[in-house]
């Protein structure tokens, strides 16, 4: 349940002037978790605060800003706003790329999306814009922290036209002040009846930075340019949803993605789970990921959830994890 700040912040926009409402909401977690080794406790709490509006001429306007716990491990938040009408949305921020704002991703397993403890797990591979930063090909990596650095905002734009669906998304080319990666997407789909099917395509002109001490500026290592091309399909069969993906990145890659994923819901218990497989033609090496999770409705925005993941690289171990998780 949302809770509604206040309704009365007059905001200018375009057109005319409308109020605008603001509301908070959020999400947590409590549980164990397994990550091939031991078993460790795991939590995060996250609140969300959400705006919108209309003009005097209809068109629709607001944003969205989640603000993440603060740790000595984890701090950050995301942000978007966005402006609609018959149109579409144009949205800027912290934005998924135009593949993944039409496909998304499979069924997560575990309360913690076990796909974090490495490897795709239920993520279907994208090439651009994951939350306002390139996610294929390490495309802008602080060499010290191996950490990729975002990019955004993004730009995304999506729209509905009867059975179609149309996205396109790009970036500035830029991590701050510097020159960094440009990326490019479309996507778009076809709903016919209890199925969808969708084809999109992904660019991504990728700089390698290296970032030294703080006060010098950042070194490029290399450069490079990818792009990929992605087949969805989805379908419903009563309580069972079925999505399949295969996928296919080139120029300075050549790997293959294909991947299918289920959930079945029964009363208040949901099922689900996926198979992942990519395989590397310039290295010459492929790893499977597999993960199956269950979750039970305990009402009131509260939730059981637990699953198990795998792969089948040498020396990896199962991970899993079981605990709660609330929506407010």
């Amino acid at each position: 349940m949302k809770k509604v700040l206040f309704a009365t912040t007059a905001l200018v926009f375009s057109a005319g002037i409308a109020a605008a409402e603001v509301s908070v909401g959020g999400d947590g977690r409590m549980g164990v978790v397994y990550n091939g080794t031991d078993w460790n406790f795991s939590s995060r709490i996250r609140v969300s605060f959400t705006a919108s509006g209309t003009t005097d001429g209809g068109l629709e306007f607001g944003g969205s800003m989640r603000a993440d716990q603060a740790t000595a491990a984890t701090n950050g938040t995301a942000a978007s706003v966005y402006i609609s009408g018959a149109f579409g949305k144009l949205s800027m921020g912290d934005v998924v790329g135009a593949p993944e704002a039409l496909f998304g991703d499979y069924y997560e397993v575990g309360y913690t999306d076990l796909s974090s403890m490495g490897g795709l797990g239920n993520d279907i591979q994208y090439l651009t814009g994951d939350n306002g930063g390139d996610v294929g090909a390490s495309a802008i990596t602080d060499t010290n922290t191996q950490q990729v650095l975002n990019t955004g905002p993004n730009l995304l734009y999506t729209g509905t036209f009867g059975a179609f669906s149309v996205a396109a998304s790009m970036s500035d080319g830029k991590a701050g002040s510097t020159d960094a990666s440009q990326e490019y997407a479309i996507a778009g789909a076809y709903t016919f009846g209890n199925y969808t099917v969708g084809l999109g395509y992904e660019y991504l002109d990728a700089t390698v930075f290296d970032i030294p001490a703080p006060g010098n500026d950042p070194v490029v290592l290399g450069t490079g340019k990818a792009d990929m091309v992605t087949l969805a399909g989805v379908a419903q069969f009563g309580n069972t949803s079925v999505k399949a993906h295969i996928a296919h990145a080139g120029k300075d890659l050549d790997i293959d993605y294909y991947g299918i994923g289920a959930s079945s819901v029964f009363g208040a218990t949901t099922v689900g789970g996926y198979v992942q497989h990519a395989k590397d033609k310039i290295d010459n090496t492929d790893v499977t990921w597999y993960g199956l999770g269950a979750e039970y409705d305990l009402g009131g925005g509260a939730t059981i959830k637990g699953g198990v993941a795998d792969n089948d690289i040498s020396g990896s171990d199962m991970v899993a994890d079981l605990g709660v998780k609330f929506s407010f």
